[in-house]
């Protein structure tokens, strides 16, 4: 019974066509519009604001700009493995790096006398 189960099995998905499968690259995305308005306003804001902006702010804004470079980068080019780490990396450290920025920019702004 298991062996006739087997054979099924086989002729139902050939070995060949899952290992076919597997081995496509993943599709990229389509165009993200919401992503470029957001990094343009950002450097739009980052222009305009420059000599308004407390150096925290300059360094969320810049932060945050990297950051949604980094995401259009992963998104639409074909980078190798390794480009692709790092590009994810550093992506990521500016997000951190623009949340605390962020953090801080309310606490002075804020909560400090």
């Amino acid at each position: 019974m298991a062996r006739q189960s087997k054979k099924i099995a086989k002729k139902l998905k050939p070995k060949q066509a899952v290992e076919t499968q597997d081995k496509q690259p993943d599709k990229k995305v389509g165009k993200d519009y919401l992503l470029i308005i957001v990094f343009a306003l950002t450097l739009v804001f980052l222009i305009v604001g420059w000599s308004n902006f407390s150096p925290l702010n300059r360094g969320l804004y810049l932060a945050l700009a990297v950051s949604l470079s980094a995401t259009y980068a992963r998104r639409h080019y074909n980078l190798t493995p390794t480009q692709d780490l790092w590009v994810e990396r550093a992506g990521f450290a500016s997000m951190i790096i623009a949340i605390v920025c962020f953090a801080a920019v309310v606490y002075f702004q804020y909560f400090a006398s």
